[in-house]
């Protein structure tokens, strides 16, 4: 039966005398400290008591005072209906005198009405906290499948099962199948622990009835125990008390679910631990047996779920980081192809990369200046590394000889000419041998008509000589002088129509010169490096291809921009550039990134045929110019060498090993 307690005086309240029983209060204060060690109450109060502290006793039976009392107001003879009308928020009014009878009827209906309130209120909790945990596993699904980083899934995993629940700790454990004959085992992943420190390292646990982690995952049923030192009778499995005894913690409820993929294949298990009294406390080791309470048939359905939707989340970021590791292997055998193909920048394409995502990692770091509010995602990190690694795929298409040539001539055509030469001086003596000999059979021949041969024949080979020192010196990747240049330009030269003309030519015809042809003598003239224009252009149509392959692959979203970057990372601010003359902002700011690292590593190189590496501050030096020109970014070069890129370890390493 509810309590009886009287706000006011009783002899001003009821018109009479103490009332035996009841407990008297003078103010909501008071009745709310009555209330505290007391269950259900009727609280009879006088007019004057609820006009004193209206707003404030409205506000207390908002909050929860109503399932803890019936207030009932007291009115004179006559005042009952104007009562209800001054203050509508009492439960009812009651006229006096109060009799006994009709005292302990209210008494009575107070106990139920109090109950009845209880009920309803916490089955409103429940519906909203049943509204509030499918909003939250909505959400945490959401988050899940937006997780691509396993370790940080698995984190959320355990976490998100943890805040669900009111667990106070956690482990995961993940099926390892077993490998040339060996049985599958559970791998203990992960542990977390609000109350005490967890000093986890990952061990495996054998799949079997021995556990109750094993249990579960074996038996793919939810084990929800009360009191882990306790285990229900005839239990297959046991508990291990070793983390409890080193660490002073106790272990008492538990729920232990399998995460169960969408083919109903268990591949992990979710151990919660200790559910708390109160979401959100913080346990008293000393307190835990006060504090913690066992999981409910709710938390089994609220767990079971969210462990489905983990399974299928881990599966799906499982099978993301198995297609990222291909992709890895694919980029990387692409970029061994290149290297292949191209040995004499073997580590080129490694190396911008370093570059690049440094210099890009640099920007993301600044807090003031132009560049301040520049921010990229690991996905874009990401996409700029793929875009550097690949950028010179292109050259698979195109020919060897082109990638190769170190010098002006191929190897092939300065064979060739060697022995042109070789036949041309041959020739030279042997008509100079010839003419003598004649002269000395006709007889008489005078010493001045002999001199006239030997002069003839010296002025011959030393024209030859000179021409092939020429061809030797002007064969070299250099930059030709504009006198040097004039001298080439002015040999003679022989023009042919046709290579098949150039090849039926007959080879005695040299010797009377010229000794080149107009072809030979203009590749020869190449003002700087080894390549002709058409040359060049075949070499530059790399950029291109690398584009048209890149095109071809299925990026995902985070980097569908790999190709483009790639395809802009010749190109110069200032339209001189290739292959499509872009300027300014037309060129991406990662591809302008790539040119500044791709520069670098070009100049200081030791591998490139058609010329030696350049010192490290010379090559610095040149970027410098280049901005100045207006061809490359200044503010992104001015990043890159106050960070002094170049001495990252890994970039140095590489650059080494070619050394």
């Amino acid at each position: 039966m509810a309590h009886l307690i009287i706000w006011g005086d009783p002899r001003t309240v009821l018109a009479g005398g103490p009332h035996a029983g009841a407990e008297e209060v003078r103010s909501l204060a008071g009745l709310e400290a009555a209330l505290d060690s007391r269950g259900a109450a009727l609280v009879l109060a006088g007019p004057d008591q609820l006009a004193a502290e209206r707003e404030e006793v409205e506000a207390w039976l908002k909050n929860g005072g109503a399932n803890r009392a019936v207030l009932v107001a007291v009115a004179p003879q006559g005042d009952g209906d104007e009562l209800l009308q001054r203050f509508p928020f009492v439960d009812d009014v009651i006229t006096r005198p109060v009799t006994r009878q009709r005292l302990q009827l209210k008494l009575e209906r107070a106990t139920e009405a109090v109950h009845s309130r209880r009920l309803i209120r916490q089955l409103e909790k429940a519906l909203d906290r049943k509204d509030d945990d499918l909003n939250e596993l909505n959400e945490i699904g959401k988050q899940l499948s937006s997780q691509r980083d396993i370790d940080q899934l698995l984190e959320l995993i355990l976490r998100k099962s943890r805040e669900i629940t009111d667990a106070d700790a956690g482990s995961l454990y993940l099926v390892e199948e077993g490998k040339e004959g060996n049985p599958d085992q559970l791998r203990f992943e992960l542990a977390q622990n609000d109350t005490v420190p967890v000093s986890f390292r990952k061990s495996y646990v054998p799949l079997d009835d021995s556990s109750i982690a094993g249990y579960v995952a074996r038996s793919k049923k939810v084990v929800n125990v009360a009191d882990a030192y306790r285990l229900p009778e005839g239990s297959s499995f046991h508990i291990s008390r070793s983390f409890d005894e080193k660490s002073g913690y106790r272990t008492k409820s538990m729920l232990v679910v399998p995460m169960l993929d969408h083919e109903d294949k268990v591949i992990g298990v979710v151990q919660l631990i200790n559910k708390k009294r109160e979401r959100g406390s913080v346990l008293q080791r000393a307190l835990i047996d006060e504090q913690v309470i066992p999981f409910t048939t709710n938390d089994e359905q609220l767990a079971s779920s969210l462990a489905s939707q983990a399974a299928v989340a881990f599966e799906n970021t499982d099978l993301l980081k198995q297609i990222r590791e291909l992709f890895e292997t694919f980029v990387h055998a692409a970029v061994k192809a290149i290297e292949q193909r191209d040995p004499v920048t073997s580590g080129h394409s490694e190396r911008v990369a370093i570059l690049t995502v440094g210099l890009m990692e640099k920007v993301d770091q600044i807090s003031s200046g132009p560049l301040k509010d520049l921010r990229y995602s690991k996905d874009q990190v990401e996409e700029v590394r793929y875009a550097s690694l690949l950028h010179d795929f292109g050259k698979v298409a195109v020919q060897e000889k082109y990638l190769r040539k170190g010098k002006k001539l191929y190897a092939s055509q300065l064979i060739a000419l060697r022995q042109r030469f070789a036949y041309i001086l041959r020739s030279i003596e042997a008509d100079y041998l010839r003419a003598k000999l004649a002269a000395l059979e006709k007889g008489g021949v005078s010493a001045q008509e002999l001199a006239a041969i030997e002069d003839a024949y010296q002025r011959r080979r030393a024209e030859a000589l000179r021409v092939q020192d020429m061809v030797e010196k002007a064969n070299q990747p250099t930059v030709v002088e504009e006198e040097r240049f004039r001298a080439l330009m002015s040999l003679p030269a022989r023009r042919f129509e046709s290579f098949e003309e150039l090849q039926q030519f007959p080879v005695e015809a040299w010797a009377d010169g010229p000794y080149l042809s107009t072809e030979e003598v203009e590749v020869l003239s190449i003002r700087k490096g080894s390549l002709s224009e058409v040359e060049r252009k075949e070499i530059q149509r790399h950029v291109t291809e690398t584009y048209n392959f890149l095109q071809k692959l299925p990026w995902t979203g985070e980097l569908e921009r790999v190709p483009a970057i790639a395809y802009a990372h010749h190109e110069k601010l200032d339209g001189s550039g290739y292959p499509r003359q872009l300027r300014g902002a037309e060129i991406p700011r990662q591809s302008r990134m790539m040119t500044i690292s791709d520069i670098y590593d070009a100049l200081v190189a030791t591998d490139r045929p058609y010329k030696k590496a350049v010192p490290e501050e010379k090559a610095r030096q040149i970027l410098r110019d280049e901005a100045r020109d207006g061809m490359i970014d200044q503010e992104l070069l001015d990043v890159f060498l106050e960070a002094e890129l170049w001495q990252l370890p890994r970039f140095r390493e590489l650059l080494q090993r070619k050394a």
